[in-house]
């Protein structure tokens, strides 16, 4: 459950069996898969180096850094990052995923470039906070909860419980004393949902959500992506064969 691998998959497959070059910002974008998927894979330079970007993308760090300073590349770099951004927002706040695969969600979230991790975090959880607060406010007057709002509040609460475990954040304490009873005695109840146990969280620390771990299994993803939509099409997008 890496959204950031299976969107930058689905980006590489548009470039590939695109008909005609894509412009961004009125430049034309004219890169092999190869090079296209390495811009893609810079955001993960957070808790990775640019040697891990390198290792999974068969390229030299030299050529790595070379490429890091054209204009096309660096294009890429910042307008993946931003369409990524908005794209994480939606899929978090429409989707509903089970505990683990939150967890596997925040820690590849953890592994993203500081300013754009840093960013979707302030967004979201300005959503997240306003959000509680209001089913709080809500609920203490006895007024109605929108059925809406409380799944919302579920994804949000659910990601940054998680998120917690692997990035701590001044978000701890008001998740541990408003919103965890929140979620137990309100938000899952009305939902029709077991009750939120602290076993639940226990049971998705395991080693297999540990960011080493993660990692590593992002890494096996990663080449398989870029050996698929590098290779197969003898390394150039449909459009310039």
């Amino acid at each position: 459950m890496f959204l950031y691998q299976r969107w930058l998959q689905d980006r590489l497959h548009d470039y590939v069996n695109a008909v005609s070059p894509p412009r961004l910002k009125g430049r034309l974008i004219s890169m092999t898969p190869l090079q296209y998927g390495a811009a893609l894979l810079q955001a993960y330079l957070g808790q990775a180096s640019l040697s891990w970007v390198a290792e999974i993308s068969g390229v030299p760090g030299e050529t790595l850094k070379e490429w890091r300073r054209q204009p096309e590349f660096l294009l890429l770099m910042d307008w993946s990052k931003a369409r990524f951004s908005e794209f994480f927002r939606e899929t978090l706040a429409l989707n509903n995923y089970s505990l683990e695969e939150v967890f596997e969600i925040a820690g590849e979230f953890c592994m993203l470039e500081d300013s754009l991790r840093v960013g979707v975090r302030v967004k979201l959880y300005t959503v997240f906070r306003n959000l509680g607060e209001s089913l709080l406010s809500r609920h203490s007057h006895g007024l109605a909860l929108e059925k809406s709002d409380l799944r919302l509040f579920k994804r949000l609460f659910l990601f940054f419980w998680a998120l917690e475990s692997y990035w701590p954040g001044p978000a701890r304490k008001r998740l541990e004393e408003k919103f965890l009873p929140l979620a137990r005695n309100v938000v899952w109840t009305r939902l029709g949902l077991p009750v939120l146990e602290e076993d639940d969280f226990a049971a998705a620390l395991s080693p297999r959500y540990t960011l080493l771990y993660l990692r590593d299994l992002l890494a096996d993803k990663l080449r398989e992506t870029l050996s698929v939509y590098g290779l197969k099409t003898g390394g150039y997008p449909r459009y310039l064969h």
